[in-house]
């Protein structure tokens, strides 16, 4: 089951929509590995880079944030420790192939989308509320 970048997914900031669509490609790339076929050393790998790439991507989000004046960032925050230490449980624990891409698909699933939908649009709802457009200046002339 791949999951494809979708504009609803967007925060409209360039950079982080490409660390999220970035996110999205390491994740299908993990699930279209054959389990029959894939080695551990190769998932493993693909795991980290996964896990690498996540933290990265969450100094970014965190300093974006922090730029709004975000209301929300520390338990933003918390949301984004959590991800990364159940990432580094799973990574120190002892798995199969098997194991390890079932892993990357809950990864995927649950903390990529689901943090995305349900966490990270939060943000664009806050840059939205605090954006003063043209439309928004009242002309005397």
């Amino acid at each position: 089951m791949t999951i494809e970048w979708d504009e609803r997914f967007s925060l409209h900031h360039e950079l982080l929509d490409k660390q999220h669509q970035e996110l999205f490609e390491l994740a299908n790339a993990a699930q279209k590995l054959d389990p029959n076929n894939a080695n551990k050393e190769e998932l493993g790998r693909l795991f980290k880079e996964f896990y690498d790439y996540m933290a990265k991507h969450f100094k970014e989000e965190e300093a974006y944030m922090q730029s709004l004046d975000y209301p929300l960032l520390e338990k933003h925050k918390k949301f984004h420790e959590s991800i990364i230490d159940g990432m580094t449980k799973i990574l120190k624990e002892k798995k199969g192939v098997a194991e390890l891409q079932k892993s990357i698909q809950m990864i995927a699933k649950k903390w990529l989308v689901e943090h995305i939908l349900e966490n990270d649009l939060q943000i664009e709802k806050w840059r939205k509320s605090i954006t003063v457009t043209d439309e928004d200046v009242v002309s005397f002339l």
